[in-house]
């Protein structure tokens, strides 16, 4: 007895310990603003839009504001998307625009602040959204706030940046990332042109947050985030910084500065990791983050005709966000500005591009299209190649020209490649063209209660080249069958009855059995929602 209560006691003991600590690391809900109601709600499918690839209006050769304004029934009434991503267009002397020099307006390749209100407006009467990439890990080596720090050590401005003499630089636990000037070192872990903020600095942090604001009062709805993870780098600050938590408690900060300014900012950061548990410690302080897991897991699933249990891996990640924040949006993708392109992925075979795009789109959380994915685009690294100009088709005037990178031209395999293929005008014409695809699953996403706002649950399969899911919304219970193999495949359906919501080839159902052709999607109603096996 004696034995027993000792034990009891030091149960009880753990479990309260145990209790404590969960409450301690638990998040203070009392700083975390919800997510966006209108992402929450309202928005299904954005567009990302590299701006110097995408549309000129003036024939310069480089993609401008006024062209995507332009083209604005493409965005609105071709592709029907909710809001535009638009990659930096803040002055900087580079192509990409990374490393600003003025966070206040335009860069004059894109045209000036009267474009971009004309811009702002014409996004709003077409119902579409912007969110603005903001660049706040790191400044243009050219800023006037790293001119001002490395011109007047003894400044207010030295503090904005991260510094150390060469004493202190000998006594630092690594170099990586370091850059010496006048015998001094800065930090700037992606180039020695673009050196990174010091958040610990508290102007650093308020004129950021005021930066936010004046592009919210433009009329931007939010940022993505560039770098997210970054904010406080590792290489940065002293081993005794707890980094990763400085990071999130600055997005905390951030985002309640900015939902104070409006409740319906989204913020959406770049935390470019697969491992889900880690991802999903930021939503603390955002509303969603770039599923990166996800983009790769699709992609693997259809080059390897395997599902590799995409499904229990999605809601595996899905279970750790919830445990964050329950109001998490889940932003998925096939492919970015820093990735290769899918169809490159995919050896340009368009059945697969076709196919990893019906399931994205099948699969629940906003989807973001790269611009030119739905063309079927290619582009590999370096990473001038993965941004070539869109193809509006031949002898259009809003063709930009060439790889938008100085000195880099427009050769090689690749480029060669785009070159022949058909853009938008051509694709329109072809009822199987990936273009039309696109079309057709966004208009399935935004049409049907279970794809843009069911539950997801997975359904086992004896063949691991069937891919299969159950959406549900209420009463209405859709199943999602992928053949990922490139050959004809059998399976059998344990169900009373169903109606075909969408099929991307034909198929054949007799007595339970349905063939399916290579590297098709099936999507059927079925009456009763426990659908949990097919053999």
């Amino acid at each position: 007895m004696r034995k027993l209560g000792i034990g009891l006691l030091l149960f009880m003991l753990i479990f309260i310990l145990s209790a404590c600590r969960l409450f301690i690391d638990a998040p203070d809900k009392e700083t975390m603003r919800p997510s966006s109601p209108v992402y929450k709600e309202d928005i299904d499918v954005c567009y990302q839009i590299f701006p110097i690839a995408f549309a000129d209006s003036t024939g310069d050769g480089d993609g401008d504001l006024m062209g995507i304004v332009e083209n604005i029934t493409y965005l609105s009434e071709t592709l029907d998307v909710d809001c535009v991503w638009l990659n930096p267009i803040n002055p900087s002397p580079s192509y990409h625009k990374y490393d600003v020099t003025d966070y206040y307006t335009i860069d004059e390749t894109f045209g000036d602040l009267d474009d971009f209100k004309v811009f702002m407006e014409t996004m709003a009467e077409n119902d579409i959204l912007v969110i603005m990439d903001f660049v706040i890990n790191h400044t243009s080596f050219n800023h006037i706030w790293f001119r001002r720090a490395r011109e007047e050590p003894d400044g207010p401005y030295r503090s904005w940046y991260s510094w150390m003499s060469a004493e202190e630089m000998a006594e630092h636990h690594t170099t990586e990332g370091w850059h010496e000037l006048d015998g001094h070192y800065y930090y700037g872990s992606f180039w020695d042109q673009m050196p990174e903020l010091n958040f610990e600095n508290e102007d650093v942090r308020e004129t950021i947050y005021a930066i936010a604001e004046y592009w919210l009062d433009l009329g931007v709805s939010g940022f993505r985030i560039d770098a997210a993870r970054h904010i406080y780098d590792r290489n940065q600050y002293p081993l005794e910084v707890d980094t990763l938590q400085k990071t999130i408690d600055f997005f905390v900060e951030f985002n309640d500065h900015i939902k104070a300014v409006d409740e319906n900012a989204f913020i959406l950061g770049e935390v470019w990791s697969e491992q889900a548990t880690y991802v999903a410690d930021y939503f603390e302080g955002m509303d969603s983050t770039f599923n990166f897991q996800l983009a790769s897991e699709i992609k693997r699933s259809v080059m390897t005709s395997s599902h590799n249990g995409l499904v229990d891996t999605l809601l595996d990640a899905h279970h750790a966000y919830g445990a964050v924040r329950s109001d998490y949006i889940d932003s998925i993708f096939l492919s970015n500005h820093d990735m290769d392109r899918v169809k490159s992925d995919f050896d340009r075979n368009p059945g697969r591009a076709a196919l990893a795009a019906r399931i994205l789109f099948t699969l629940p959380g906003i989807a973001w299209i790269y611009y030119g994915e739905e063309l079927g685009m290619t582009g590999v690294s370096p990473d001038p190649d993965r941004r070539q100009p869109f193809i509006w088709g031949e002898d259009n005037p809003y063709n930009t020209e060439g790889s938008p990178s100085p000195g880099h031209h427009a050769i090689g395999d690749w480029d060669a490649y785009n070159a022949a293929l058909d853009g938008v005008e051509a694709q329109l014409a072809d009822p199987d063209s990936l273009l039309n695809t696109y079309i057709d699953m966004i208009a399935l996403k935004k049409t049907h209660a279970p794809l843009f706002g069911g539950t997801l649950h997975s359904v086992e399969t004896e063949d691991a080249s069937f891919l299969v899911y159950r959406r549900s919304d209420e009463d209405t219970h859709y199943l999602v069958i992928h053949n990922l193999s490139q050959i004809d495949k059998t399976t059998t359906i344990d169900v009373a009855d169903f109606t075909t919501i969408h099929h991307s080839h034909d198929y054949t159902y007799e007595n339970g059995t349905l063939t399916m052709a290579p590297l098709s999607t099936l999507i059927i109603e079925v009456e009763d929602g426990t659908v949990s096996l097919l053999q």
